[in-house]
């Protein structure tokens, strides 16, 4: 009798935000009803290569070699569960992705496994596709480029002006003002996107703002305050 085909499933997540809270709980889900010693967690830290049954040991190991302390960051950690053909179930974390990667020769503990490590990952901000916010951003950029292109002559014409003149320049400010808050927008989403790996520790959560570091909000705000200013000046002379 022929054996069984292995069936695979293979995902990987984009913009994840993990921590310990996450790691616990794929860790947990891998690991449920696992023979004894068919899990491994593994990290590689300059040549040093390591390989523990838990987390814990792994952490502890890494922190014991000279080079590195807690401070140290994680770049990468593998998860592996191995049981052969039967099953297998590997969790790479690596250069801000999570690749899950599930297989077994049970199509519903290869699907089930497979989907309940979705579920996680998608409530830690992962995603299947990348989400790219530069065709926004460049899109906004060059309407507020063609705006400026006709609103510039308005503003420095001298001669007399007419109503349409007046609606123009009205007009130009309105659409910088908005284009101005949604090239912020897009800015704030793309910077609360980026992938975030803590292996030791949670987390921040929250709004996107809240998500940002100290740099981001002095950068975010001193470029609101320069277009705000820019805006009112230019429609003072209206």
């Amino acid at each position: 009798m022929a054996a069984p085909p292995v069936i695979a499933r293979t995902v990987t997540y984009h913009h994840t935000r993990i921590g310990r809270t996450e790691l616990d709980k794929l860790f947990l889900v891998a690991g449920e009803n696992a023979g004894t010693g068919t899990v491994a967690v593994k990290c590689t830290v300059g040549s040093a290569h390591l390989q523990e049954d838990t987390l814990d040991d792994l952490i502890a190991a890494r922190v014991a070699l000279p080079h590195v302390s807690d401070r140290t960051p994680w770049a990468e950690l593998t998860l592996e569960r191995d049981e052969g053909a039967a099953r297998y179930v590997g969790i790479e974390f690596e250069d801000g992705l999570v690749t899950v990667t599930v297989r077994s020769t049970d199509p519903i503990w290869t699907h089930g496994q497979a989907h309940r490590f979705g579920e996680i990952l998608e409530g830690a901000h992962g995603a299947a596709e990348h989400r790219d916010r530069i065709p926004q951003v460049r899109q906004t950029a060059l309407l507020m480029a063609a705006v400026l292109i006709i609103w510039v002559p308005s503003m420095t014409y001298t001669g007399p002006r007419s109503f349409y003149d007046y609606l123009t320049q009205i007009s130009g400010v309105a659409a910088l003002i908005l284009g101005g808050t949604q090239l912020v927008r897009e800015w704030v989403k793309g910077r609360a996107d980026r992938p975030v790996f803590k292996v030791t520790e949670d987390v921040e959560w929250g709004s996107a703002w809240s998500r940002l570091s100290s740099g981001d909000r002095i950068a975010m705000v001193s470029a609101v305050i320069a277009g705000l200013t820019l805006i009112a000046t230019a429609a003072a002379l209206i």
